[in-house]
């Protein structure tokens, strides 16, 4: 278990800056409507074309997104369905939507380019992509009840600005054109920005929310799915392909494990919000999960990497 306790520690400073956002957005006032969205149009979409621009890839890692999309919709569904006999209440579209989403971009990247080399670190950008779509597909559906339209939902999908960061990058990547040596030191401080930046508005999103009301209900069944369905699935599909497929290299089983382990998505709390449903019963389960991580985490990996 060493590997764990250091592994731990590696994610402290990670959880520092999480500290240091809700300390920004609590006494500082620091708004963090405006920082997502420096995250969401600016930083967050260079982040994704260097990672897609520097990734070898093949027909394998490509698919990658279409497996992640796939997982997040089957387990959304699972949810939902089970969710309907447990509430009647919106609680079961939120639940269902936090069944398929998860924290891969604000914290799983930061943690993704702390862990990982350049290949697997693009390899993972390029897989959670699938988890973006979901999220702004079928997720955004079921959080609003239904009452979005199909066209409402690609109108959606299709003003992503990571969606033409990640085709920009792909054409770079496949017709091997290469940026002067001038963007390379630039994408390094916007790596460190990313890092830092990221987790710090996990915290800001926390500090700005009124109120905290434990539903342990909600908990329970938000953790289910998170902690325990997630790794199952993909502990399945690993072992799939380690025995009969042999498609994808480790790396990619690694991407597959750190997209399954991180905790709940802070867009949890927004859909919550947007609904107008108890955003306080979410903000405090989202950040129990987060906390929780820290210790699950560890272990987690280190299960991992003996079973793989």
């Amino acid at each position: 278990m060493s590997f764990a306790i250091s592994f731990a520690i590696k994610l402290l400073p990670l959880y520092l800056n999480i500290f240091l956002g809700y300390i920004a957005g609590r006494k500082l006032q620091a708004n963090q409507e405006i920082f997502s969205k420096l995250m969401f149009y600016i930083i967050s979409p260079l982040i994704i074309f260097n990672g897609v621009m520097h990734t070898h890839l093949n027909a394998a890692i490509l698919s990658l997104p279409l497996i992640t999309f796939t997982i997040s919709c089957t387990l959304c569904f699972a949810f939902y369905r089970l969710s309907r006999k447990i509430w009647d209440d919106p609680s079961k579209n939120l639940m269902a939507f936090s069944a398929g989403s998860g924290a891969t971009g604000y914290f799983g990247i930061p943690l993704a380019l702390m862990l990982f080399d350049q290949q697997t670190a693009g390899i993972y950008i390029l897989a959670i992509l699938g988890v973006t779509f979901y999220d702004n597909s079928l997720g955004y559906y079921i959080s609003l009840k239904g009452t979005c339209t199909t066209q409402e939902c690609l109108k959606k999908i299709i003003s992503l600005p990571t969606l033409y960061a990640f085709l920009i990058g792909l054409f770079l990547n496949v017709f091997d054109l290469q940026l002067p040596d001038v963007y390379h030191d630039f994408i390094s401080s916007i790596k460190g920005v990313y890092v830092v930046l990221g987790m710090m508005i996990i915290g800001m999103g926390m500090a700005g929310l009124k109120g905290f009301n434990l539903d342990f209900k909600f908990v329970g069944m938000t953790f289910i799915a998170k902690f325990l369905a997630w790794p199952l699935f993909a502990l399945f599909l690993i072992l799939l392909d380690t025995t009969f497929f042999k498609i994808y290299e480790p790396a990619s089983h690694q991407v597959l494990m750190l997209i399954s382990i991180v905790p709940l998505a802070i867009n949890t709390v927004f859909m919550a919000s947007l609904v107008n449903f108890h955003p306080e019963k979410v903000a405090a389960t989202v950040l129990l999960s987060t906390l929780f991580a820290l210790i699950y985490l560890p272990i987690m990996t280190f299960v991992f990497l003996n079973f793989h």
